[in-house]
Parts: C-alpha cells; structure tokens; sequence
C-alpha cells in the first residue's frame, strides 16, 4: 500500500493529539463528569472546551448535564460512531507502523 493511501485513512479529527487523548480516555473508561477528563489529561478547560465542542460538532461524542446532589455535572461519552472512528484511526496506526517496521529502510524507501 502506498504512503498516501495510508495517510488518507488517518483520521484528521482525531489526529490531534488532545482530540485523540479525549476519545482514548472515554473509549477506554466510558462515560466521564468534564470535570474529570480535564484533571485526568491536565488540559486546561479552554483547551478542553474547543477540542470536545470538536468532537461534538463532529457526531463523535455527546454531552448531557445532569442534576446530582453537589448540583449541575457534565457527562460526556463517545457516540457509537465515536468509538467505531477511534477504533478504525488504531487500525490505521497500526497498519502504518507495520509497514514501517516490517522492513525498516527497505519497505519505508518503497512507501516514498
């Protein structure tokens, strides 16, 4: 497979890296208070607020407030196209750095 081909099927959403911190988290924790993503990543709230509105806009994730006894909380969690994307990008990280190792110089002098 060629270098571009494996590039295209790189997801650019969850190609940034706090996107992806974000979906990793939720993928492999599930649903989380906003709260406690931000602390778990030590990402500011700016950051965190443009990068999950992000992943909202995108059908990713979804966000529901809730009423609890210390009051309003935030949960988010991936959408069911969230976790199928996410899974898809590892894939592809996975096949892109297959293709790199299996032949060092050899097979990545071939991609370019």
């Amino acid at each position: 497979m060629e270098l571009a081909e494996l590039l295209r099927r790189l997801d650019p959403v969850l190609m940034n890296p706090s996107r992806l911190l974000i979906a990793a988290l939720l993928y492999l924790f599930g649903p989380r208070k906003e709260s406690e993503v931000v602390r778990a990543l030590g990402m500011s709230w700016g950051k965190f607020s443009t990068h999950i509105t992000t992943l909202e806009r995108e059908g990713l994730v979804v966000r529901k407030r809730v009423f609890t006894r210390k009051g309003y909380r935030t949960f988010v969690r991936l959408t069911r196209e969230g976790r199928e994307r996410y899974r898809a990008l590892l894939r592809a990280l996975r096949e892109f750095l297959g293709h790199v190792d299996e032949g060092s110089e050899g097979k990545a002098a071939r991609l370019l």
